[in-house]
């Protein structure tokens, strides 16, 4: 069972305070030049916020970037279409965040005229909104006396602490924030917030982390046990469970089938998708191609070729699609699973937003077209 070591056990009063003084310091000399530390606004810390949930900050860079261009209000994001919504956060994934966002931007818009309240009672009602995302934008914009948690700032402080424990859930997760909220100096909150997340970042890394270059280090338990690569303890990982999927690409002259997925899916909610589901056991390609048409979209299809196969991974499951090419014979789309279907055009099919593994597969629809108008044009000369 493993100790636990109070918030101020080994920092207290003046080190505690020194503590504070050493990391804002550091943090104003390295921390680095994002594009939403540029201001207060609260708007722009939550955007980027939610952005930054499981993602890394080179990624999020150019989409906030391109976001921010066409919503840089809470307004314009809240009388956008979702569908926009989703297709400037195409490739950045996990797209509940998306979808909260939105919401939540409607929310204010009714209720708040369109600002983001300095109020966390208010702030912990909107939709996506939880503990780290109300401590992170109050204590920027607000300076709030609010602690954040994630996954850098866990890091530096199980590691402050010497916490050998598992700190990501139950008493290790309590203890961990606690210690971030005892910590706070009474201003400079959100600096102090961004400077444990920036300290995980760039000095405390999960592997080799350079601790002579810690401004904190006199302070930290793990270092002073020589544990600190040891801490935090690993997660444990799920299962890997491999799944084989055939994706029907349906044909009707020059135009495509593409599918949108139900608002209650556990995925990829109202995005778009050329239909795709597992193979069945035993079950050969062509037999799955022209099974996966009918059951899904209702259409009777003549098997066609092969396009691609795309490899990916959700959670544990590590994915591999295979792409083929199908010819509508008869029958109309029918809404089951998919809530509606469209026959689009090759320019048409980028516009709808999709998932990354499908924006794959629409890539390698386009290029197999491309090559063959360019085999006729060859011909002809």
């Amino acid at each position: 069972m493993p100790s636990l070591v109070r918030p101020s056990a080994h920092i207290s009063g003046r080190a505690l305070a020194g503590l504070r003084t050493k990391l804002l310091n550091w943090f104003d000399h390295h921390h680095r030049a994002l594009p939403w530390r540029s201001s207060r606004d609260p708007y722009r810390i939550w955007v980027s916020e939610v952005m930054l949930q499981q993602t890394t900050v080179a990624a999020v860079i150019p989409y906030f970037e391109r976001f921010l261009a066409v919503f840089p209000t809470i307004s314009a994001l809240a009388t956008a279409d979702e569908q926009q919504v989703l297709k400037l956060w195409e490739g950045l994934g996990y797209y509940r965040r998306a979808r909260h966002l939105h919401a939540a931007a409607k929310v204010l818009v009714a209720n708040h005229s369109g600002q983001f309240p300095d109020d966390p009672i208010i702030c912990s009602e909107l939709p996506g909104v939880g503990r780290y995302i109300l401590g992170a934008v109050l204590s920027q914009s607000f300076d709030r006396k609010l602690p954040i948690v994630e996954a850098n700032s866990l890091r530096v402080l199980a590691r402050l602490l010497g916490y050998r424990g598992n700190p990501r859930e139950g008493v290790g997760n309590a203890k961990v924030w606690s210690t971030a909220e005892a910590l706070l100096p009474e201003k400079r909150v959100g600096d102090f917030n961004q400077a444990l997340m920036e300290l995980g970042a760039l000095v405390c890394l999960p592997a080799g982390p350079t601790c002579g270059q810690c401004p904190i280090v006199s302070n930290c338990q793990a270092h002073r046990l020589g544990i600190q690569e040891q801490i935090p303890s690993p997660k444990k990982q799920p299962p890997i469970e491999t799944v084989q999927e055939v994706a029907v690409v349906v044909r009707n002259g020059s135009r495509t089938l593409l599918c949108k997925r139900p608002a209650d899916a556990r995925r990829w909610q109202n995005m778009w998708e050329v239909p795709h589901a597992p193979v069945a056991e035993d079950e050969d390609r062509a037999t799955a191609v022209v099974r996966v048409a009918k059951e899904l979209t209702g259409l009777d299809v003549e098997v066609g070729e092969q396009i691609s196969t795309i490899r990916h991974a959700i959670t544990r499951y590590r994915i591999t699609l295979v792409c083929v090419e199908a010819k509508l014979l008869k029958g109309r789309f029918v809404a089951g699973f998919y809530s509606a279907g469209e026959w689009l055009t090759p320019a048409e099919l980028d516009t709808h937003p999709v998932s990354s593994p499908q924006r794959k597969l629409i890539r390698a629809m386009a290029s197999r077209e491309e090559s063959f108008t360019s085999r006729k044009r060859t011909r002809r000369v």
